[in-house]
């Protein structure tokens, strides 16, 4: 979504026009792959509704606008560009705590507000991208592999962003404490940098594999220094 640097007097009306510009992208994607055209604006406001719930800090609507942009830089790249940006609106639709199984929970949501308004093989097609980004079992096809790299590429922000996204995931998740909470972190991180690579596609792995393993390794040696370890 659009960027732009602006004084805090305008603040609050591009809050509203960039908003305004989400809801209009989600509902033009409904639009378009729908049935006979279903009118999207009910299942977008439901939507957007879960990505504002107050125990939110980085799974919320300014996630989804994120991992647009990035598809928006790769979608030539797609298989099915359209079942990948629905992949992307419903990825992180129902975060309850504490977290488990989020991205099924995800998928079943998808599949519920979808049925009877989305062709079944698209629905099918975004209801396994969707359950991929548990970053647990590995990606089958192409377009998996680009939505997870997607998912990942804040990983490969500046180091100050990066940090950022880390508060806001610790805020997430306060129901734990420190010390359980980042060995699950570490874990987590220690796996993607044992891969032979840290984004499974060409575009992510030129573009942001050397940031990420720099912010990652950084990030690691920081939560060691501080006698955090994964047991």
């Amino acid at each position: 979504m659009l960027r732009l640097v602006i004084r805090s007097g305008c603040k609050l009306e591009f809050d509203i026009l960039n908003r305004q510009a989400t809801n209009n992208r989600f509902e033009a994607i409904w639009s378009r792959t729908s049935n006979q055209g279903t009118d999207g604006k009910g299942i977008g406001r439901a939507l957007f509704n879960r990505y504002a719930e107050s125990a939110r800090h980085y799974h919320t609507i300014e996630h989804i606008d994120y991992c647009l942009e990035m598809f928006d830089q790769v979608r030539d790249r797609c298989i099915n560009p359209d079942a990948v940006e629905l992949a992307i609106w419903f990825h992180d639709a129902v975060y309850e705590f504490p977290v488990d199984d989020n991205e099924r929970l995800s998928a079943e949501y998808f599949q519920a507000v979808s049925n009877g308004k989305l062709p079944e093989q698209l629905r099918q097609l975004v209801f396994d991208q969707v359950i991929v980004t548990d970053h647990r079992s590995p990606p089958s096809d192409p377009d998996q592999k680009l939505l997870i790299d997607i998912d990942l590429s804040s990983f490969g922000r500046p180091w100050e962003r990066f940090l950022k996204d880390g508060v806001n995931v610790r805020l997430e998740m306060g129901y734990l404490e420190d010390t359980a909470f980042y060995q699950s972190q570490i874990a987590f991180m220690s796996q993607l940098l044992e891969r032979t690579n840290f984004y499974r596609t060409e575009w992510f792995q030129k573009n942001y594999e050397q940031n990420a393993r720099d912010n990652v390794k950084r990030y690691l040696s920081t939560l060691f220094e501080k006698g955090y370890s994964v047991t």
